[in-house]
């Protein structure tokens, strides 16, 4: 790709990231982006076959990279879960928590575009997977460390997972300063984990 073309790439990305967070992925116009970047529709539609791949040309990268990290930190600790602690878990939990917060920050387009403007992509069921997989850990960790022995229900592990990526959304919808964020799901770890020792019998 020349560096002309590479150049004209980018204002289209640039200008199509604004329309879909102004008006959404269903309502944004390839005609309308066109425009703003002074390209032909000819011309956009050869750098973008359509306007699903240029909404998933702005977030895949950012977007797979947080999925696939947050998958392997999980099954790391379920691989090893008959040797660890509910302090370690804890900790693990705090520190996984912050490292998503920090990275969202740091891809704050691609999150807001997701969580917000993402309805009639593929991608609007990103935040599902995310859920689907807090959940199946949750399972994993409930059987190996409730003091009681007692089941925990599968629609409360369901509803807390979703209930702890609405935060994340949250933050990123009112656009929060980062320290601010952080916060914010300080207190959110500290009334969470208060919970979970509750639950499960655990030692504060």
């Amino acid at each position: 790709m020349s560096y002309s073309s590479q150049l004209t790439r980018e204002r289209i990305l640039n200008c199509a990231r604004r329309e879909f967070m102004e008006l959404g992925y269903q309502n944004a116009n390839m005609r309308s982006i066109a425009r703003a970047a002074k390209v032909t529709t000819g011309a956009l539609y050869n750098h973008f076959a359509n306007k699903a791949l240029l909404f998933d040309t702005l977030v895949r990268e950012p977007a797979e990279e947080m999925l696939a990290r947050f998958q392997e930190i999980h099954r790391q600790t379920a691989e090893n879960i008959s040797g660890v602690s509910s302090e370690y878990l804890k900790e693990q939990g705090c520190s996984g928590t912050d490292w998503m917060l920090d990275y969202i920050y740091r891809h704050m387009d691609t999150f807001r575009l997701i969580f917000s403007h993402s309805e009639g992509t593929s991608w609007s069921a990103y935040l599902e997977r995310l859920i689907e997989i807090e959940e199946q850990a949750y399972r994993i960790y409930c059987d190996a460390l409730s003091k009681d022995g007692k089941p925990v229900d599968d629609i409360f592990l369901h509803i807390t997972a979703a209930s702890g990526f609405q935060y994340l959304v949250e933050i990123v919808s009112h656009d929060l300063p980062y320290a601010q964020a952080v916060a914010v799901m300080d207190s959110v770890k500290r009334y969470g984990m208060a919970g979970w020792n509750e639950i499960l019998g655990l030692s504060p």
